[in-house]
């Protein structure tokens, strides 16, 4: 019985340590890298309807004032702004008790509100509940449809009809009346996002759309239904012209990694490889450090984490080629100033959405409402680079043209191929 005690004793001992170990461990971690925990604790936001708010104006009030108190108290980036916070809810507190009647008016105020903290990571998680089936095109100040899909096909739309008209309003009055809920922390940003979602909706549930098709003009409703749009491939390959190799990473989102690789022995030994991440949103960091270490050719500084990149034994050695454009954000844009900073990557394209996230924390108002802010003072790169308020430039600005649209080319990638091209000549 004493033996058996005493071995007891010893078990517990042991457990005791392990856990005196991991908690010594997860310590110095979080003094070393306290964004990487909070990225492992960080819960998901939850997304709720524009009526699951507040309904009388006691409330909205009520969950307003909660709101901005932890804004006011959490937002790290407002005084870089030239945000004076006191005004921006007197400001807001008067249009609640002027103009504010229903939850629905409520949610379209604070989606303004969030819009004018100028952050891409400042938002409240509402969810838009009508959509349309397909998500235009934004070149040159216009919108296209590019491959609209069954459900639009079916409502008399076709591939490259110009949208010149929403509800009545030309394009360039509906961005001006549509542009204050979108929030962003350039204006391009926020310009392309409001057009990426011309066709989806918080509150309606038809659209009249007018669009534009050769010499005619036709007037379409749209119905719109509750579903989002579905996830594109976050991974793809090509082979181009029998030596190029081209990857496009959709989304730094789990699982990027491990399709990357699969992909990966396909190009790594071809003389030149184009990476694509004009479509890429973000998502988790840690996957776009992994990602960086197939693409280095020596050892640098994290631009986020105080840490060390170090390339892959197959890292790629050949020639380097980044495509990037506004919708390129968040994880996906560190992604790329990592790499423009390794000095051997060439990038082409448009400006980066210009937020990498500055610790992006969620809180919730009274109501129970989601929303999330930066929380990080603003810092720069190792190379000096803002990480927040402004985008990656490319070494060749080049945007896609309405001509080339037309015509079936990606403008972007053409160019890339030419130049490429040259260099072979």
């Amino acid at each position: 019985m004493k033996r058996a005690f005493i071995i007891l004793l010893k078990v517990l001992a042991g457990i005791l340590a392990f856990l005196f170990i991991v908690l010594g461990s997860l310590i110095i971690i979080a003094r070393c890298n306290p964004e990487l925990i909070q990225r492992f604790l960080e819960e998901e936001p939850e997304y709720i309807s524009l009526s699951a708010l507040p309904h009388s104006r006691d409330s909205m009030e009520a969950d307003f004032h909660g709101i901005h108190q932890i804004v006011a108290e959490n937002y790290s980036l407002y005084r870089q702004k030239g945000i004076s916070m006191d005004s921006l809810y007197e400001a807001y507190s008067a249009r609640l008790r002027d103009s504010v009647k229903t939850s629905e008016d409520y949610g379209m105020m604070l989606l303004e509100y969030f819009a004018d903290l100028r952050c891409g990571h400042a938002c409240a998680f509402l969810i838009k509940e009508h959509f349309g089936g397909a998500e235009p095109r934004y070149i040159e100040g216009r919108l296209f449809l590019d491959n609209p899909g069954i459900y639009m096909s079916k409502h008399g739309f076709q591939d490259k009809d110009e949208i010149v008209a929403i509800n009545g309003k030309t394009i360039p009055a509906w961005m001006a009346d549509n542009i204050r809920y979108n929030e962003g922390s350039t204006n391009e940003q926020r310009a392309l996002r409001t057009a990426s979602g011309a066709l989806s909706s918080y509150t309606d549930t038809l659209l009249n759309i007018t669009v534009a098709r050769g010499s005619d003009t036709i007037s379409i409703p749209l119905p719109l239904f509750a579903t989002g749009f579905p996830n594109n491939n976050i991974c793809e390959r090509k082979i181009l012209r029998d030596n190029i190799g081209y990857i496009a990473i959709n989304s730094m989102r789990n699982g990027i990694v491990e399709e990357f690789d699969s992909l990966y022995p396909s190009v790594k030994n071809l003389p030149y490889l184009i990476v694509d991440v004009r479509r890429n949103g973000g998502g988790n960091s840690l996957n776009g450090e992994k990602l960086c270490e197939y693409l280095l050719k020596r050892e640098q500084k994290h631009c986020l984490y105080d840490k060390t990149l170090k390339p892959r034994a197959d890292a790629y050695k050949g020639k380097l080629f980044l495509l990037i454009d506004t919708r390129t954000f968040s994880a996906a844009e560190s992604f790329v100033i990592d790499l423009w900073e390794s000095g051997e990557v060439t990038l082409v394209g448009c400006p980066t959405g210009g937020d990498t996230g500055s610790q992006p924390e969620i809180f919730h108002s009274p109501s129970g409402l989601s929303f999330r802010i930066a929380t990080s003072e603003p810092r720069l790169s190792p190379k000096g680079f803002p990480l927040e308020g402004r985008g990656v430039p490319p070494h060749y600005k080049v945007a896609q043209t309405v001509k080339d649209f037309m015509n079936g080319i990606d403008t972007q990638l053409e160019f890339t191929l030419n130049l490429i091209q040259k260099g072979i000549d």
